[in-house]
């Protein structure tokens, strides 16, 4: 009973108390009338129906079904942020029931819909993340129906596409350490994302301005084994080349000029990714042709 009273607690802070609640007909008559309703494609006025059964609901197990269905109403009415809380409301009251499953899938499916663009705020994006990724740990025979994976996905393209969005902002104002950690956290949490190649670029692009070659050096050869084809490996690459070259004219000239032309012929520091190239991840040759660029999805249908 106590479960049914927090429902009932629940349901009138989200609804405001806005209808009136009849009380002379039991919690059946109610949800009968709001079956009607949704099987004639009436899923408003269903919701208003179900409302009133939930409060008249008998039973714990009574009111779970009830409340269901209202968050079903509104998600099929296309009222996502109306049915959000419904579920949400009813994944913390019965946790553990069978029913649990599809509440967890329509959550986040319903936050899915919720989805803004990248420029924009990513709560939304954010929280479908989590009920999809708690559907594929918990519930696997799911995943294929709802296309799980996919949307998974698609979420992260989109988170990692907004923290890239960030650092080109820092970018413009000349703010290098906040724009290369956001670069370094797309690099860290998103490498299965169209835009880890990038990033890896960007952040070899900082570390070298900071004289880091051998960090860059790192982040080269990390794209090279997570994903050679990329086409950022020849261009990342390119960027630590010419630096290297720039570094041993740098050192000539100031052999020269210092007139100890003696070391001057010596050879230069050796190369970090010649050292590596025993390891599983070889260095391609540089006139290796670039992968074309794939193209980047399309916006997340709102």
């Amino acid at each position: 009973m106590a479960r049914v009273l927090y429902i009932i607690i629940i349901i009138f802070a989200l609804y405001g108390c806005a209808k009136e609640v009849e009380l002379d007909k039991p919690a059946a008559y109610y949800e009968e009338m709001g079956d009607t309703l949704a099987s004639e494609g009436k899923y408003t006025k269903a919701a208003e129906r179900y409302e009133q059964a939930l409060v008249r609901a008998e039973s714990p197990e009574y009111a779970a079904t009830i409340q269901l269905a209202l968050a079903d109403s509104y998600f099929l009415a296309g009222k996502y942020i109306d049915a959000i809380p419904v579920y949400e409301v009813y994944l913390e009251v019965y946790q553990g029931w069978e029913s649990a499953k599809l509440a967890t899938v329509r959550v986040g499916l319903a936050y899915f819909n919720l989805v803004r663009y990248a420029s924009q705020d990513q709560t939304n994006t954010e929280r479908a993340l989590f009920y999809l990724e708690e559907v594929k740990r918990k519930y696997p025979d799911l995943v294929e129906e709802y296309d799980v994976d996919l949307r998974i996905q698609l979420l992260r393209e989109r988170l990692a596409k907004k923290e890239m969005q960030i650092a080109f902002y820092y970018a413009r104002i000349l703010k290098p350490e906040p724009e290369f950690l956001r670069y370094k956290y797309v690099v860290t949490h998103y490498s299965d994302t169209i835009y880890y190649g990038e990033a890896v670029y960007k952040v070899v692009k900082l570390l070298l301005k900071k004289d880091e070659v051998d960090e860059a050096e790192y982040y080269l050869l990390k794209l090279i084994s997570d994903d050679k084809e990329n086409k950022f490996v020849a261009k990342t690459r390119e960027l630590i080349d010419k630096y290297k070259e720039k570094k041993e004219k740098e050192r000539l000239k100031a052999l020269k000029e210092s007139g100890n032309t003696e070391n001057a012929d010596k050879q230069p520091v050796k190369d970090n990714l010649q050292e590596n190239q025993e390891q599983p991840a070889q260095v391609e040759d540089n006139n290796e042709q670039a992968v074309q660029e794939e193209p980047a999805p399309e916006e997340i249908n709102q």
